[in-house]
């Protein structure tokens, strides 16, 4: 065994074995203001969080708001900034036992891994999740616009609320359990490409139903939502559930076909 070439997949692998070690759960105290990224508002005896304010700083830990100080947490504005949980890292938030909660400002961004939502405490829900996956136990009611992006997940009991404009973009999904007729209330919901879903996973949410209730709520890159125009709504083969997704209209798919044969032509007459 030549042990020079094999030392630099040696060590890749003992750093991520350290880095999966040094994972620490990361409780919220409160004890010093509503701030989400202060870090003296965190049991970190380890530091883990740095210095004073961990805005954007990677954060690969499981942090955990249940209990403490100042549970309130962003506060009547929400919370403003990125928080980046480092990829492995997640937030967890729970209400059942001491009222918990966690504001989210129209600045939010979560990106990088997980974060979950347990009780009903949670009205003020905006911002971004890039490359996160967001789960909630019960419904959210926006307070403006969420915009997934970069293959993020949102999972909930409904989706409502904001008078604002979410987005669904880089192959994100939105996924609804709720099979009542309030899902959206005033929520629209623009696709921005031919990736991303909108999943309805309770059996008894219908096509028909889908078109009837929900399709004004629909845009496609800001027009409107015609199905088999810009938009299809069906029964995902797998799964059974109801799908809504954007699809090409067809006047592009008829010039992407014809770029495609003047393409063929033109490689032809090279080949000659």
């Amino acid at each position: 065994m030549n042990i020079k070439k094999k030392l630099p997949s040696i060590l890749g692998a003992c750093l991520a074995l350290i880095g999966t070690a040094s994972a620490d759960t990361i409780n919220w105290t409160g004890a010093n203001s509503i701030s989400l990224f202060e870090s003296n508002n965190w049991d970190d005896p380890s530091n883990h969080l740095g210095g004073l304010n961990f805005k954007g700083d990677p954060v690969p830990h499981d942090l955990v708001i249940s209990s403490g100080a100042n549970l309130n947490v962003g506060g009547g504005g929400g919370v403003s900034g990125t928080l980046d949980l480092g990829g492995t890292g997640s937030l967890t938030v729970d209400d059942t036992a001491n009222g918990a909660t966690l504001r989210l400002g129209a600045g939010a961004v979560f990106k990088d891994g997980t974060i979950s939502v347990t009780g009903s405490n949670f009205g003020y829900i905006q911002g971004t999740l890039d490359n996160a996956d967001f789960w909630s136990d019960w419904g959210l009611n926006l307070a403006g616009a969420m915009h997934l992006t970069n293959g993020s997940t949102l999972e909930a009991t409904w989706f409502s609320g904001g008078n604002g404009i979410s987005t669904l973009n880089g192959g994100s999904t939105l996924t609804i359990r709720e099979d009542g007729a309030g899902t959206y209330n005033n929520n629209i919901v623009n696709f921005l490409d031919f990736d991303s879903k909108i999943v309805y996973s309770n059996l008894n949410r219908t096509i028909a139903e889908v078109d009837s209730q929900h399709l004004s709520r629909f845009t496609v890159g800001g027009a409107a939502a015609v199905v088999g125009d810009n938009i299809l709504i069906y029964a995902d083969a797998t799964t059974g559930f109801t799908t809504v997704q954007a699809v090409p209209e067809p006047q592009t798919l008829a010039l992407i076909g014809g770029l495609v044969a003047l393409s063929s032509v033109m490689l032809r007459r090279r080949t000659r």
